[in-house]
Parts: structure tokens; C-alpha cells; sequence
């Protein structure tokens, strides 16, 4: 917001000011503002489902090193490539 100490009174005013034809316009404006606030106030994700969960030894007694796993991508390709399309 570029002037943050304008008042709700200052707001009213200016409305007051306005031509008739212009407040269908203005009717319009305020009604996308409070249809943006809704779809961000929507996005924002409620702090339940922010909570952390913690994989550590999720892997704990398989062998998921770099020969293993070259192994097992060689074997997978290698029954793709067996596979007739």
C-alpha cells in the first residue's frame, strides 16, 4: 500500500467525490479486492500442514550405494529394452 496512514473516513470522502456514473466501476474494484484477498487468504497453507516429518533411517538396512544402484538402473533398462512395444 503506497500511503498506509489513509483512514477510512479519507476513503469515504473521496468516494463522496466521485461522479454517480463512476460507482458502478468503483463497485466493481472493491468487489475483485475482496475476491483477491480471498484466493490468498485460500493459499495460504494452515500451519498443520506445514508440520515436518522427519525421514531419517527410512532407508536404514537397504543398499542404496552408487554400484547398487547402477546395477539395478542397468537391469531396469535392460527390461525396458526386452519389452515389445
Amino acid at each position: 500500500m503506497q500511503n498506509a496512514a489513509i483512514t477510512t473516513q479519507q476513503i469515504i470522502k473521496q468516494i463522496k467525490a466521485l461522479p454517480k456514473d463512476s460507482l458502478d466501476d468503483l463497485a466493481a474494484y472493491i468487489e475483485f479486492l475482496r475476491f483477491k484477498a480471498q484466493k490468498a487468504q485460500e493459499l495460504e497453507p494452515p500451519e498443520e500442514r506445514l508440520r515436518i516429518v522427519k525421514l531419517g533411517g527410512l532407508l536404514k538396512g537397504y543398499d542404496v550405494s552408487p554400484e547398487r544402484l547402477a546395477k539395478v538402473r542397468r537391469e531396469m533398462w535392460r527390461k525396458f529394452e526386452d519389452t515389445e512395444l
